[in-house]
């Protein structure tokens, strides 16, 4: 990637090495202070090539460069990713796509997505949603995950769209599909 400091790309060797990878291992590693760790970690979660993970960082993997669902380019800033009981993982372009799978999927040990505005991981269950703002980023109906309900609220009110729990997204997901199918 361009626009990487030399730090960053040491980081994302260590990163590609040991999958996951904390503030401290990070921290001593590159013998750097903590707050010059979490500068760091902000800096690539935001540019979407690694996921923060609590404590540290966790690289980003897919099974391939395809969504599961609309066979579409993912994307690091909305990937939605899906960990089957087998330990496959497949990755999803967006929360659309990744909600469509997930309710076609009875082999689902864990789903995770990217908070829109940090670029946070964090589980499916735990995130709030917003449909059908005006930001449409690949599939429609739009549908954007945020790490708390604060976030979202003030999303709609520059982009409009609903916000909604993890249950009740999905609910409206596959309401919305099923009309659109007839």
């Amino acid at each position: 990637m361009k626009n990487l400091s030399p730090r960053q790309r040491e980081i994302l060797k260590l990163v590609q090495e040991k999958k996951d990878l904390s503030i401290e291992e990070l921290r001593q590693a590159l013998g750097i202070s903590q707050a010059t760790a979490y500068r760091e970690i902000q800096e690539l979660s935001q540019m979407g090539v690694v996921a923060k993970i609590p404590g540290g960082i966790s690289q980003i993997e897919s099974s391939s460069d395809r969504c599961v669902q609309c066979r579409g380019e993912t994307n690091a800033r909305t990937t939605f990713i899906i960990e089957q009981k087998d330990g496959k993982k497949l990755s999803a372009c967006c929360s659309h796509c990744g909600m469509m799978a997930l309710s076609n999927n009875s082999n689902v040990s864990t789903a995770m997505t990217i908070d829109f505005v940090y670029g946070k991981m964090l589980n499916v269950s735990q995130a709030w949603y917003v449909l059908n703002s005006a930001v449409v980023l690949c599939c429609s109906p739009s549908i954007l995950s945020f790490s708390n309900r604060e976030d979202a609220t003030r999303f709609t009110q520059g982009f409009g769209g609903e916000v909604m729990d993890f249950i009740n997204a999905q609910k409206n997901l596959n309401k919305m599909m099923t009309l659109i199918q007839i």
